[in-house]
């Protein structure tokens, strides 16, 4: 869905469509057939943002067949589905992140998903962003990766530059820190991304991450804010009760410090669920398709409560 601020900033949020991963395009589009479409339509609304997670075969199948990325295309516009954010984590699902970044694989695939959303993103959208995971597993990095994994983000900033000259199209890559990784802080992120560039390569903020106060909100904000590197996309924003926390309160500190400009981005914001957090999965894709609906409408209610309005 779209929203808009009195200032005129465009918010697009979506859900991440990895809680139904397919493994190629025919199971991508019933996918968006049998869940994407009864959300959209719960929710009342013409046209709704949907996360894609694209297997690495797939994107290759995509790339590789440019009727086929066409196909793809006119399937989300039949259907009254955008695309302005992919999930890159890879792997065979989305729970299996697949590739570091000191492995070649994961430059590919990476750029594979830039060349896609960049065709996929709607006419009158200038910016995509794309969700990666934090650079590899702090157990076993030494300074060697480090440095060809350095390299790498230089090259892809390169290539993501030049995708800009061609389609006029800005497509950012965050970095999603996360315990036991190399990047495990908005901190970590900023000392190891955020001087490569600014514009192409910034932080994709977990908001369950913060919200579980394994870091605090308004210390990630301040840095993204002294260093000027965007927020790519927030991510994992949901209701949940019990165990885990609301985001809610993350959501609105993120939004006001980007509307605001004292952080830059592309408001992009996605709920998260998984498949085991639905009740009675037995009973079909009925029961998902509810839960997306109630986080979405859920998200939806939080920032138009922050005073922005739907946009057609």
């Amino acid at each position: 869905m779209r929203l808009r601020h009195d200032d005129g900033t465009l918010v697009h949020l979506a859900y991440n469509a990895g809680v139904h991963p397919a493994e190629d395009l025919e199971n991508l589009i019933a996918h968006l057939t049998r869940y994407a479409v009864p959300v959209r339509k719960r929710l009342g609304v013409e046209r709704m943002g949907i996360g894609l997670w694209l297997s690495p075969s797939v994107a290759d199948h995509l790339t590789a067949d440019r009727i086929e990325l066409v196909r793809l295309r006119r399937s989300l516009e039949e259907r009254g589905l955008e695309v302005v954010s992919l999930n890159g984590t890879g792997g065979r699902n989305q729970e299996v992140p697949g590739p570091d970044w000191a492995k070649p694989e994961r430059y590919r695939y990476t750029m594979a998903l830039a060349r896609i959303l960049a065709f996929l993103l709607p006419e009158d959208v200038r910016f995509g962003s794309i969700s990666t995971i934090p650079i590899g597993w702090r157990r076993d990095w030494p300074a060697d990766l480090h440095n060809i994994a350095t390299r790498r983000l230089e090259r892809l900033a390169r290539e993501l530059r030049g995708i800009h000259s061609v389609t006029g199209k800005t497509i950012r890559v965050g970095f999603e820190p996360w315990p036991g990784c190399v990047l495990e802080t908005t901190e970590q992120a900023l000392e190891r991304v955020g001087g490569i560039d600014s514009e192409h390569l910034g932080v994709c903020l977990d908001a369950c991450h913060l919200a579980s106060g394994d870091e605090e909100p308004g210390a990630a904000l301040k840095n993204l804010a002294a260093a000027g590197a965007p927020v790519v996309k927030l991510g994992h924003v949901h209701n949940h009760t019990g165990r885990t926390s609301s985001t809610g309160e993350v959501l609105h500190d993120t939004l006001t410090a980007m509307l605001s400009g004292a952080v830059s981005g592309s408001a992009h914001i996605e709920v998260e669920t998984h498949n085991l957090a639905v009740p009675g999965r037995a009973k079909g894709p009925g029961a998902l398709v509810s839960l997306l609906a109630e986080e979405l409408d859920w998200a939806r209610s939080n920032l138009t409560g922050l005073g922005l309005q739907l946009a057609a």
